[in-house]
């Protein structure tokens, strides 16, 4: 018998295909978690901004500090920081810092189902 447990180490491999864009990890019919590794002076997307018109977005910083901003406002997220973004709300995140900035995230519901 399997146990419904499920666990992932969150490796420097890991990081580093999180980096500078977000890998999914685990994804549910309720939930999409992931993880994203922000260089110093990168922007996501580079661009614009990115909206989930579907999905609400929480994001939990690790290490590291961000600006979030979204078509209203910006605001500094800093290690240990939780945060929510209501889905359908245009927004970017940029890391201003000279250290990485690693953030966990979630999607609920997640993309595509």
């Amino acid at each position: 018998m399997s146990t419904p447990i499920e666990r992932i180490q969150l490796s420097d491999e890991l990081w580093k295909q999180a980096q500078d864009t977000a890998l999914t990890i685990f994804k549910t019919q309720e939930a999409e978690v992931g993880i994203v590794e922000i260089s110093p002076g990168a922007r996501l997307p580079s661009e614009g901004y990115s909206v989930h018109a579907s999905n609400d977005e929480f994001a939990y910083i690790l290490s590291g500090e961000v600006v979030f901003g979204t078509d209203k406002d910006a605001i500094v997220l800093r290690e240990g920081t939780l945060m929510y973004n209501r889905m359908g709300t245009p927004h970017y995140t940029v890391n201003r810092g000279k250290e990485p900035a690693r953030i966990v995230w979630i999607l609920a519901p997640p993309r595509g189902v």
